[in-house]
């Protein structure tokens, strides 16, 4: 049975009826701001995709060159080949000139730090370092790895305090025992050279307490027998 409709409810006007005829009316007044914002949004929209399917674009193509770089010098096997750590040097740098903003230049600054290092052109090392760290996150594993890098350049250096400093940022991106244990051993060799023995032992104490290695254990306390003869 339908409901009776009140006489009441017949005399008040229908408040969805009420709020349309408010939203027309305000579009009407508004035209040329409204199409205005529209166009904004729209614009942004596509703007926004736009940039999207530019980066990845860019990264793929960074990622080409990247990957041309890595295997130009990883068949190596370790050994040094001037010519193949040069090739390697070259695309990394026309990857991050065309590509500055991209993930893979980020990472080809990281291995530039490597390469430099093993070429004996230490400050470009360290300056291909810090441009990776400058980007770097702490949970990125090779953010403790640079800082690692970083320490063996300033100890090329003989630049002690600022070894010291990069070895204890490494240590404190907490990477695991294997990275702390070379670490605590990479502090103990700085204060050795800074003639500190007292402070060297108290390191290489400090990396026998954390490996379960008998190599690495046998090192260590050769190390620490030496030092009283120092």
């Amino acid at each position: 049975m339908a409901r009776k409709i009140a006489v009441k409810e017949l005399k008040q006007p229908d408040r969805f009826h009420v709020i349309s005829v408010k939203v027309f009316r305000y579009i009407s007044r508004n035209k040329k701001t409204l199409y205005l914002l529209s166009g904004i949004f729209i614009l942004a929209i596509f703007l926004s995709g736009g940039w999207y399917f530019y980066m990845s674009n860019c990264e793929k193509k960074a990622q080409e060159i990247y990957s041309s770089a890595y295997n130009s010098y990883q068949i190596l096997n370790h050994k040094k080949d001037n010519k193949e750590y040069q090739k390697a040097v070259n695309l990394y740098e026309e990857l991050i000139k065309k590509y500055p903003r991209t993930d893979a230049a980020h990472l080809s600054y990281y291995n530039l730090g490597n390469i430099y290092f093993v070429l004996g052109e230490i400050d470009k090392s360290i300056n291909a370092y810090k441009r990776f760290l400058g980007r770097a996150s702490d949970y990125n594993v090779l953010t403790s790895l640079a800082y690692y890098g970083l320490g063996y350049c300033y100890e090329a250096k003989k630049e002690y305090a600022d070894a010291m400093a990069a070895f204890n940022n490494s240590i404190g991106q907490n990477t695991g025992k294997f990275y702390l244990v070379m670490n605590y051993q990479n502090i103990g060799r700085i204060y050795e050279k800074m003639n500190k023995p007292e402070k060297a032992e108290e390191y290489y104490k400090m990396a026998l307490e954390q490996t379960n290695d008998s190599f690495t254990k046998n090192l260590i306390k050769m190390k620490i027998a030496m030092l009283a003869y120092k």
